[in-house]
């Protein structure tokens, strides 16, 4: 996936993991359409959006370092990030994981993605 791609798909669906603070109120809007639609899926100040634009970028490249040292299968890494009050864990290909309370074990999240990397499973999928 291209930096280009990531803020792309960042600026369609942002996570937006903080409320807008007092100071952010005399801040312009920015708001996300629906497609072929004038009704806004999500708002955001500009700090909340650069601050996703930030996280999404900064897990790429840890994505794009650990795979290029030969740590991960290139596009399958287990990316685990902060939603609201939970950690939520995604594969580096868009498959969901899971979703735990912080301070849960995070087995719930790796043994699922350990079944959907593994060639049994892959095998099986096919």
């Amino acid at each position: 996936m291209t930096r280009a791609e990531i803020i792309a798909g960042v600026l369609h669906h942002p996570v937006l993991d903080r409320p807008v603070l007092g100071r952010e109120l005399r801040e312009r809007l920015v708001q996300g359409l629906g497609a072929g639609s004038t009704a806004a899926e999500w708002t955001a100040t500009v700090p909340q959006l650069a601050d996703a634009l930030d996280t999404a970028l900064t897990v790429h490249d840890v994505i794009t370092a650990a795979a290029s040292a030969g740590t991960v299968a290139a596009g399958h890494a287990l990316v685990i990030q902060y939603q609201g009050a939970d950690l939520v864990g995604v594969c580096q290909c868009g498959r969901p994981v899971g979703r735990v309370r912080p301070g849960a074990a995070l087995d719930a999240l790796a043994v699922p993605w350990e079944r959907h990397i593994s060639p049994a499973h892959a095998r099986a999928s096919a």
